[in-house]
């Protein structure tokens, strides 16, 4: 096989008049290479996004001319490849029409060898306006279906009439800027014999072996035989295949002993193995785990359960949703994966939610997941909308289904397909008894679910999330049944303790909103910006209400903050207790319940958002707490107000019985005396949640306003401590009088870019929060509470090369007591 790379500069036109064309890298996006130009500024910058939205409106036509050898032509095939063409465009090659592309989640690959000649060669790809495709697509449908929901102020509609990422028309917390562009392997390749699409494995379990097939789909436009070299973990199998016109289907089958298996983070190690095949010159190479997963959805007494279980082991989901890195594709690194996904793992997290209004990711994401154990709920590419039903629509979609799960099926990490992200809901929400409405979702649905099966019997399939079970998507977030979205603490306004009220088997969306850190804020917004209601501020809220929303919640919870900083600060703090609450009452569930994944893991662009990693990467204090709330063994208050009693629990991830104890201290708010102790013995099995005691809240605290609980759990087992603490306050932050504190904090080096932060403080302190200004460090814990006499070392690191002096100059440090009330 030979190949002609067609990565590098490209010529970009528009059809606005005056436009001057320019460079422009591929794979790349329009809207990156406008901004490299400095045709556009930063649109995420203030309020220019608002000045460069006629970037939709326009056509755009990227073209390069590339030199063929004559010997490349004698080759019997030859097929240009694009990995994903974003999205409605036609392809010429030396000025003839070669294909057209509507579905940008669909690998192109189009037999051009009649439209080269040897020598310069030139390509073009014309990509239409995206508004005047949909409008197109709409003419062509008889029963329109309907829009999505208005979340943000400032979504395009129609987006469902398109097989594009659908945030890039805007979401309630998405910049509204549809992009296009080439985006993956853009190339030109040539065979003297058959081609070699997709590679994967079935694996399946027999005592000490795992029996692994090894299957090629291969492509042939004549009847010939070719060889196939199958290799897995240095073992070479030859397989000399006939092979049919269209597709092949050719296996070997390797058998290993006492494999070692692959789990998830927190559960087990990760081994990878090497497996490639090769025919006709070409070749794929992988590195795959060995498990056995099963994602289950039993009938139990409660109703039906949703758990994930790898080789035996039923695996509590903690994780978050995952979204788009960036709104501009160029940016999709394996470097920024690597240090996002990073993120995930320090935060002791398992699970990501690929949410389906984005895009299937590519290999350099699931790569990652599997070396890091994080397992991957996968969306197929719909979400909160009734897509039409049209055949050619359901043609395009059968076609991105089947391409999707064929080349990613084989990553250890993906553990469910989902058909799509509350398209079910929408139906129950806006076309319950309109029949045409269901037909329609009914048929794109069963087309998506048909397709996933057929390249994938292995896994789960589920019709849509949230839903009840794999074959009943009409009762959506039943909280006996399946996964639910609990939306009403946000969008219904409802208090944070109305998620004791709620007992899901798995909850696969539920957040709340804060800020991005005021080092994020400084780089979109000017110092006169920086007020909650300004136009910029404002613009960078997709949400419509989500401002007031967390200015009402302050007032049921705390004291309303002084200055701009500090409102971003408690922001913060009071989007950590909303999630902290959530999760940690739910895991005391288990195993009736079996996962959290709360929304949103990442920002795909800076705004105020329900992200606990900010745009730039900066940790959130949801992020440090996720850390504590997430880890493998845990210790909760959990209140129960309607009897003035409050239980603590002990919660394990643990494979194994755990033994120790839970010891309660009583302390004075006012100065952090201790006022009493109690220790409770508590005994785990593996993977348990129990109730280690239960007191009257008066009689463990006397005074509610005057103390407050610290509770520490320590658990052993065999060869490995385990400590897990917390607080507990049985008021409402607002009703104390926190006392006046002095934090210190004294900056040291340990080398190697390795630095020590020691907090310490005269007073009890709540939620001390580290920061350097603007520059990005990220703490080993942070988020905490400060007693007296009690110093804390923050392990940190930094993105570039500081001195002691500069950090020091640089280093804030918040807590809740001074960010209401200046100290007099």
């Amino acid at each position: 096989m030979s190949k002609i790379d067609l990565a590098g500069l490209w010529q970009l036109e528009c059809d606005k008049a005056g436009f001057v064309p320019l460079l422009a890298k591929v794979p790349g996006d329009n809207v990156s290479a406008l901004v490299s130009a400095g045709v556009i500024p930063d649109p995420t910058y203030r309020t220019n996004e608002l000045a460069v939205r006629w970037i939709k409106d326009f056509q755009w036509s990227w073209s390069r001319k590339f030199e063929v050898p004559e010997d490349f032509l004698s080759a019997a095939r030859i097929w240009l490849n694009i990995d994903s063409l974003d999205t409605a465009g036609k392809i010429f090659i030396n000025g003839r029409e070669v294909a057209v592309s509507e579905n940008m989640f669909i690998r192109l690959r189009i037999e051009v060898k009649k439209f080269l000649k040897a020598g310069l060669n030139e390509l073009t790809v014309v990509i239409a306006p995206m508004e005047e495709y949909i409008r197109k697509m709409a003419e062509c449908v008889t029963v329109p279906p309907p829009a999505p929901p208005a979340a943000g102020g400032d979504q395009i509609s129609g987006m469902n009439y398109i097989r594009k990422v659908q945030c890039h028309g805007g979401w309630d917390w998405g910049i509204c800027l549809p992009v296009c562009g080439l985006y993956g392997d853009v190339c030109i390749e040539s065979s003297d014999g058959p081609r070699l699409e997709y590679f994967y494995t079935e694996q399946e379990f027999y005592e000490r072996i795992c029996r692994i097939t090894a299957v090629a789909l291969i492509d042939s436009t004549v009847e010939t035989t070719a060889g196939v070299d199958f290799t897995f973990n240095g073992e070479v199998k030859k397989v000399n295949a006939f092979l049919g016109r269209g597709e092949n289907r050719i296996t070997a089958v390797f058998e290993l002993e006492d494999p070692e298996l692959w789990y998830p983070a927190g559960y087990g190690a990760q081994p990878l193995y090497e497996l490639s095949a090769a025919c006709a010159g070409m070749s794929i190479s992988r590195r795959i785990g060995l498990r056995k997963l099963e994602t289950l959805c039993e009938k139990d007494e409660y109703g039906t359960s949703l758990k994930i279980r790898v080789n035996g082991v039923d695996i509590f989901a903690k994780g978050a949703n995952w979204i788009p890195m960036d709104y501009l594709p160029s940016k999709f690194t394996a470097e920024r994966y690597e240090k996002i996904l990073s993120d995930a793992v320090a935060a002791n997290m398992n699970i990501l939610r690929v949410w389906g209004g984005g895009l299937y990711e590519n290999e350099d994401f699931y790569r990652i997941c599997d070396e890091k154990g994080i397992l991957v709920w996968q969306d197929m590419m719909f979400a909160c909308a009734i897509y039409p039903a049209t055949e050619r629509f359901l043609d395009l979609v059968d076609k991105e289904i089947t391409h999707q799960v064929r080349r990613l099926r084989d990553h250890a990490c993906i553990a469910l397909w989902c058909g799509d992200n509350e398209c079910a809901s929408v139906l129950q929400w806006h076309g319950k008894n309109d029949l045409r409405k269901t037909a329609c979702y009914d048929r794109v649905n069963q087309t998506i679910g048909k397709a996933v099966k057929k390249a994938d019997e292995s896994r789960i399939f589920r019709p849509s999330s949230p839903c009840n079970t794999p074959d009943d998507f009409t009762g959506t977030d039943d909280q006996q049944n399946g996964d639910i979205h609990y939306w009403a603490v946000w969008h219904g306004g409802q208090p944070f303790a109305d998620f004791y009220n709620v007992k899901p088997r798995f909850c696969s969306e539920f957040g709340y909103q804060s800020f991005p850190s005021m080092n994020t804020v400084r780089r979109y917004t000017e110092k006169c910006d920086r007020n909650v209601t300004s136009p910029v501020m404002e613009l960078h809220q997709k949400n419509v209400g989500g401002n007031t929303r967390i200015v009402e919640m302050f007032a049921r919870y705390f004291r309303y903050p002084c200055g701009f900083e500090n409102f971003v600060y408690l922001s913060q703090v009071q989007q950590a207790v909303a999630i902290r609450t959530a999760v940690e009452y739910w895991r005391t569930l288990k195993p009736y319940c079996m996962g959290t994944i709360y929304w949103q893991f990442n920002d795909n662009n800076p705004v105020a958002s329900w992200a606990s990693v900010d745009y730039y990467g900066n940790w959130k204090q949801l992020h440090y707490q996720a850390k504590r709330f997430y880890a493998p063994v845990l210790a909760t208050a959990v209140p129960d107000d309607e009897h003035d009693s409050v239980s603590f629990h002990a919660v394990s991830d643990i494979g194994e019985k755990l033994q120790g104890r839970l010891e309660i201290s009583v302390l004075a708010l006012a100065d952090g005396k201790v006022l009493r102790n109690k220790t409770v013995p508590v005994e785990l099995a593996p993977f348990a949640a129990e109730k280690a005691v239960s007191f009257n809240k008066n009689e463990l605290l006397g005074d509610l306003e005057s103390a407050f609980a610290v509770y520490t759990l320590v658990l052993c087992g065999k060869t490995q401590e385990y400590r897990s603490s917390g607080e507990y306050f049985a008021l409402p932050w607002k009703r104390y009088e926190l006392p006046d504190t002095e934090i210190s904090g004294e900056i040291s080096c340990s080398g190697g870019g390795k630095w020590s932060l020691k907090l310490a403080s005269d007073l009890p302190a709540f939620f001390v929060f580290a920061e350097f200004r603007d520059i990005r460090a990220v703490f080993s814990d942070n988020s905490l509470t400060l007693l007296p006499g009690k110093c804390v070392e923050l392990l940190f690191e930094t993105d570039g090369e500081y001195s002691v002096d500069e950090l020091k100059e640089k280093l804030s440090i918040k807590d809740l007591r001074s960010s209401y009330r200046e100290k007099e």
